[in-house]
Order: structure tokens, then C-alpha cells, then sequence
């Protein structure tokens, strides 16, 4: 029982340093300023500060997941927020044209939070 204490404790500690460090986990906890275009109890959405397309939207989860392979079945509501979230941000922004949806994960991330990128009007080649 002690041990599996202490490797909780650790594990929580460890995900709290994660977070501490996540520039994404700032925005979210608002220490770190951004534009944000929307959010609710799971999901917050905020322009890139580098955009790559006129319309350049990133979506992250307030849950700090740092992979697709950190993904298990709990997240799944989270998942069907997260692209009823963008569905919504294509209406609003008026994207139906044309836009593409990046997903974005793992450690070799400049920010390893996994994300979506919601980017429009340039010319999308497949």
C-alpha cells in the first residue's frame, strides 16, 4: 500500500512539472497571455501566435494529454467535445469552404500538449 502511495505521489508530481512547464497549460490557466476565441469546462481555443493561414486556430484540452498514446476510453467525451468545438468554429468563421484540421502530439512538440490546428483561406494542397 505505501508503495502504490508513493508512486501515485510521484506520478501526480510528475504530471504537475509536466504542466508547470506546458506553455499551453499557461494559456489555459491564464499566466501566460493569448487570444482566445472560446472555452468551456474542457476545451479552450486561441489564435497561434505564428500563424501559417489567415485563419490560424489552435484547440487544446484543459486536460494535459501529451500524446494520441495517452489517449484511454475516459477521454473519449473529451475527443467528441473537442471536434464538436471545431465544427462550431467552422460555422462561426465561416471555413466551409476549405480548411484543414492538424493534429499535433508527443515530446518532440515545441509544445508537448496535444492539440489541434484549425487553419484557412490559403490554398490547401492534398
Amino acid at each position: 500500500v505505501l508503495l502504490r502511495s508513493v508512486t501515485t505521489s510521484w506520478a501526480k508530481k510528475r504530471k504537475s512539472m509536466a504542466e508547470s512547464k506546458c506553455v499551453f497549460c499557461g494559456i489555459i490557466n491564464e499566466k501566460i497571455p493569448a487570444k482566445i476565441v472560446y472555452k468551456d469546462n474542457d476545451v479552450v481555443v486561441f489564435y497561434d501566435i505564428n500563424p501559417q493561414a489567415k485563419t490560424h486556430l489552435i484547440i487544446v484540452s484543459r486536460v494535459h494529454i501529451k500524446s494520441l498514446l495517452d489517449l484511454n476510453n475516459s477521454h473519449f467525451v473529451l475527443l467528441t467535445n473537442m471536434i464538436k468545438v471545431v465544427q462550431t468554429l467552422i460555422k462561426d468563421k465561416k471555413l466551409e469552404g476549405g480548411y484543414r484540421v492538424l493534429i499535433n502530439g508527443g515530446s518532440h512538440q515545441i509544445v508537448d500538449h496535444l492539440h489541434f490546428h484549425l487553419l484557412s483561406d490559403q490554398k490547401l494542397v492534398d
